[in-house]
């Protein structure tokens, strides 16, 4: 053959600390963390004023993916590594959707309800008033649902 296929390069992994800064804040009426309760929830996921232009177009999705910074779990005197869920069953933090993760991320797909200038209406984002904000995607069903996905007996 005349051709031979090249070994994958393989790049150092990023170790280290990581600097994000929120892009916006949530802004609801629910004052304290909470495991369920959350589909019903309007919020308002405020934009600063320097990404207002980066959500050009947003408008035109029904849901979106939020990326938040659960801060408050930063200060939680427990961080454990597994968690009994209500059917008595325990599963790993990251095999869980708790906040007690290792970096606190919350990911959050829900209804884009509409938006006016650098203000997100959104329904079902589970997170508390003032939750910085990272990063807002458009929700792509082709890359963002998989049919037939299953998930173990909660």
């Amino acid at each position: 053959m005349f051709w031979k296929k090249k070994p994958a390069r393989r790049r150092a992994p990023a170790l280290g600390p990581m600097t994000l800064q929120p892009i916006g804040y949530v802004r609801n009426d629910v004052a304290q963390p909470r495991p369920h309760g959350w589909e019903r929830v309007e919020s308002e996921v405020v934009v600063l004023p320097e990404h207002e232009g980066k959500l050009e177009g947003i408008e035109g999705y029904s849901h979106v993916i939020i990326v938040s910074w659960l801060d408050l779990a930063r200060g939680a005197p427990d961080h454990p590594e597994t968690l009994t869920v209500a059917s008595g069953n325990t599963y790993g933090i990251l095999a869980t959707r708790s906040q007690l993760r290792p970096n606190h991320l919350g990911v959050s797909a829900v209804a884009l309800v509409g938006r006016e200038g650098a203000v997100l209406r959104v329904r079902g984002l589970d997170a508390i008033d003032g939750t910085p904000v990272l990063d807002v995607k458009p929700y792509l069903p082709e890359y963002d649902a998989i049919p037939g996905a299953r998930i173990p007996e909660v």
